[in-house]
């Protein structure tokens, strides 16, 4: 018996939003795809002609009604990185697109691939009124699997064997959580001095330079990366996790209300078990003293975000 299909609604304009379409194509999910863009009808044509080689997965022309019965939006908005938007404008487009799909009883996953993807989930799930669980932000999900991969060249091992997260927000926001860092069951700051042969201090605070880089979104540094590719290979994985319902352990950006003694819900990213319905556990780490300091700043300055544009504050509404 064939399986169902899976329903994918792509909302919102992005440069990344053709590429991560044809990731997901490679991983082969039989899923139905629905881009809500007015521009989007030369996009659908394109992955029509290659339809031969993805025939387990369609690629439509949709209106908001697409969302109704949709396992999974994906919420672009470009002009988040345009500085020529204002907050206000900004917040009026994230409104006025949440409210269209809420109005058809959408009640499925929301994946937020915009900058400042923590705060814009927090206005998502304020417009929306879903539950925290169902609203995702890729977080530092690229950045732990960097970092798992740089461990893994210094130690000459597979990615695999090394366990370790960043957690935090973005960029300079992101902290290394070493603490908790293990090659297979042993702490990696053990061989600081047991084994500085193999690993020193200098190679701990290199690696930590590269992950403060990694942004939420794509942009261009002055080495011209743009991230668009390892972007949207997460934002694929992170899809595909859900559409499969794999319940694995992923560092997204998710709602924090209790945990790691934060006095304030805020959507920040920390370790979490992500299924079909989205987040189906948090997983608190045991943080160092410093690094659940550096936690507490990181979501106070979320916070200070969200009261510039008054939602705290009842200007916005």
């Amino acid at each position: 018996m064939a399986s169902k299909k899976k329903k994918i609604v792509v909302i919102g304009r992005s440069n990344l939003q053709n590429l991560y379409i044809h990731t997901v194509l490679l991983k082969k999910l039989t899923a139905e795809i629905y881009l809500i863009d007015d521009q989007a009808k030369t996009s659908v044509q394109d992955f029509e002609y290659a339809s031969y080689y993805h025939s387990a997965t369609t690629i439509n022309n949709g209106t908001f009604n697409e969302c109704r019965n949709a396992d999974i939006v994906v919420f672009f908005q470009e002009e988040m990185s345009n500085a020529s938007f204002s907050n206000e404008e900004n917040v009026t487009l994230i409104k006025e697109k949440v409210k269209k799909m809420m109005a058809t009883g959408f009640q499925g996953i929301v994946l937020v691939a915009t900058a400042e993807s923590n705060v814009v989930a927090s206005l998502i799930k304020r417009y929306s009124g879903l539950p925290a669980n169902q609203i995702l932000t890729l977080g530092t999900m690229l950045a732990t699997s960097y970092f798992q991969v740089e461990i893994a060249k210094l130690f000459k091992i597979s990615p695999k064997n090394v366990h370790g997260y960043i957690i935090g927000d973005n960029a300079n926001d992101v902290i290394p959580v070493w603490s908790r860092a293990f090659l297979g069951g042993k702490p990696i700051l053990s061989y600081l001095a047991e084994e500085q042969k193999r690993i020193t201090s200098d190679d701990l605070q290199n690696l930590t330079k590269m992950i403060t880089r990694i942004p939420d979104f794509p942009f261009e540094n002055k080495d011209g990366c743009t991230f668009r590719f390892s972007t949207v290979t997460v934002l694929a994985e992170l899809t595909e996790v859900i559409l499969r319902d794999e319940a694995r352990v992923l560092t997204v950006g998710v709602e924090v209300k209790e945990a790691y003694g934060l006095e304030t819900p805020v959507f920040i990213s920390v370790p979490a078990v992500i299924g079909a319905e989205g987040v189906r556990e948090l997983l608190e780490l045991n943080l160092s003293d410093d690094e659940q300091k550096e936690l507490k700043q990181i979501a106070t300055k979320t916070t200070e975000k969200l009261d510039v544009l008054q939602l705290n504050k009842g200007g916005i509404s």
